[in-house]
């Protein structure tokens, strides 16, 4: 008799609280199996995941290379296709690379699958082409371009190579480019001019 009066007496005195441990969290949106809800913490040097239905979103699209840190964002539930006059706007096919290094026919479709996308352009590549940020560029007829921001992420283009541009050509092609002057690459295995940082 003694037994079953002191587990109530203990129950009393933490609040009358029966919740497990595995319960943590529940009350405020985190899932209990030791993922991040949304608006949480993922990646880092612990590899923090994301509940089931989030992935992970890093400000650089870095893919928390260097053990940075991202947020927990809801995956999308649909991505609208190309479509004329379509409400949302519809989301361009756009070949797209993923931090899990696999292609996407867009942003939204890496996301959906629980990606982020991956600015180091770090995927297999279709054959021709060449990594351009989260993208593709077609060697021989595009270049990269590069647009830097001071406050959020790069973007990133593919422009049709100026006429005069072609074969084992460099850069000088790409001298009279608005943007800048500021670029890497040959036309035969791709270039990739970044412009000026914008604010």
């Amino acid at each position: 008799m003694r037994l079953p009066m002191l587990g109530l007496v203990f129950l009393l005195a933490c609040g009358g609280s029966s919740h497990s441990a595995s319960d943590a969290g529940a009350g405020d949106g985190a899932p209990g199996d030791g993922s991040s809800g949304s608006g949480g913490v993922c990646g880092g040097a612990a590899h923090a995941p994301c509940s089931a239905t989030l992935y992970c979103d890093y400000a650089d699209d870095g893919c928390g290379i260097g053990d940075l840190t991202g947020t927990c964002k809801p995956r999308p539930d649909v991505c609208p296709v190309s479509a004329t006059g379509a409400t949302p706007p519809a989301i361009i096919a756009t070949p797209t690379c993923a931090c899990d290094g696999k292609i996407y026919g867009n942003a939204c479709d890496a996301f959906r699958a629980g990606f982020d996308v991956n600015a180091h352009g770090t995927c297999n590549l279709p054959v021709g082409s060449f990594a351009c940020g989260t993208t593709q560029c077609t060697i021989a007829t595009q270049y990269c371009q590069r647009q830097p921001h001071a406050k959020g992420s790069d973007t990133y283009s593919c422009i049709a190579l100026p006429a005069g541009c072609s074969g084992n050509q460099g850069c000088s092609c790409l001298q009279a480019q608005p943007c800048s002057n500021l670029c890497a690459g040959t036309a035969a295995a791709g270039m990739t001019l970044t412009c000026t940082p914008t604010p």
